[in-house]
């Protein structure tokens, strides 16, 4: 008796080829994804909070005055410490003889005081005043422009040819302001200005102009050969550490936290952020040189996938 023909179990066949299907959707679909995954390596720096403004600075300066026309030759290099009554510059008038020494034609500047010697002088000695700043009209002040002109020419009897300034008296300065929330009268704000940090204290706000009027602790190098300029402000102090992209922070559940790149598997790690700025963070704990993504997304945990072009 012929035996009976075993039919063919479609079930277990139509299983398998689903589970073959579906293995090989799932390992392309995490080869598309690792493919598409951008990573950078986190490395050490600093998160600064800086912003750069405008300075108008003022010192106590005193102008030097010709007491009549005719060509200036200093006695004195630009920004020399001088005491009062040391000879500035010699006056040769007009027609007199080149190397003359006449005392009847040459008129000689003494200083009238103390201080820094400056050639160059942009005439708002008098009118940009640490006390002016305090106490006048902003908007009329910093309207006022220079007058000033070249240092060694020909010159007109009563004509400013130089300043000097007194350091050992305070700078003075108004710094224009986008916002003044953070500023508070008597509080103190750092400044970088040059290679110079130094702290300031905030004397006035005005809201027009918008800025404040800051005094310095000493007078500043540089502010009188160039009184508008511009200033760092430090608004806050720098964190130093491990640094990545503030696009590689990602919360899954309520954990925030980054994907890192480890033996050619993704894996989330939750993270602490101990300062950010617009574009990077800076992260406790967490190792220098490691590749993180900076595209994160859902379903990434676990992912094989390999770093490449960093």
């Amino acid at each position: 008796m012929e035996g009976k023909r075993s039919k063919p179990n479609y079930w277990f066949w139509g299983l398998m080829l689903i589970v073959l299907t579906g293995g090989v959707v799932w390992s392309y679909r995490s080869s598309f994804i690792a493919g598409t995954l951008e990573f950078t390596l986190a490395q050490t720096g600093t998160i600064s909070h800086e912003r750069i403004v405008n300075a108008t600075f003022a010192n106590q300066e005193l102008p030097v005055i010709t007491p009549l026309s005719g060509k200036v030759v200093y006695a004195v290099e630009d920004g020399q410490r001088i005491r009062r009554g040391d000879l500035v510059a010699t006056v040769q008038p007009e027609g007199a003889a080149p190397g003359t020494k006449d005392t009847a034609q040459n008129q000689t500047i003494t200083a009238a005081t103390g201080g820094l010697f400056f050639q160059q002088s942009d005439g708002l000695e008098s009118v940009l005043t640490s006390e002016n700043l305090v106490a006048m009209d902003l908007n009329k002040l910093l309207a006022q422009t220079s007058d000033g002109k070249a240092t060694g020419t020909t010159v007109q009897a009563g004509e400013i040819v130089g300043k000097i300034v007194n350091n050992l008296v305070s700078t003075v300065a108004f710094l224009e302001m986008s916002s003044l929330d953070e500023l508070t009268v008597g509080k103190t704000m750092g400044l970088a200005i040059g290679n110079q940090r130094v702290r300031a204290e905030v004397l006035r706000k005005s809201d027009q102009p918008r800025g404040v009027i800051v005094q310095f602790p000493h007078y500043i190098d540089g502010t009188a050969a160039q009184r508008r300029q511009e200033v760092t402000w430090i608004y806050s102090s720098p964190t130093s550490g491990v640094l990545i992209p503030k696009s590689a922070l990602w919360t899954q559940g309520e954990e925030l936290g980054v994907f890192l790149w480890n033996e050619g598997i993704v894996q989330f790690k939750k993270v602490k952020v101990l300062d950010q700025d617009d574009d990077m963070a800076c992260i406790e704990n967490l190792q220098s040189g490691i590749p993180v993504v900076i595209t994160p997304r859902d379903g990434l945990e676990g992912l094989v996938a390999n770093v490449k072009n960093i």
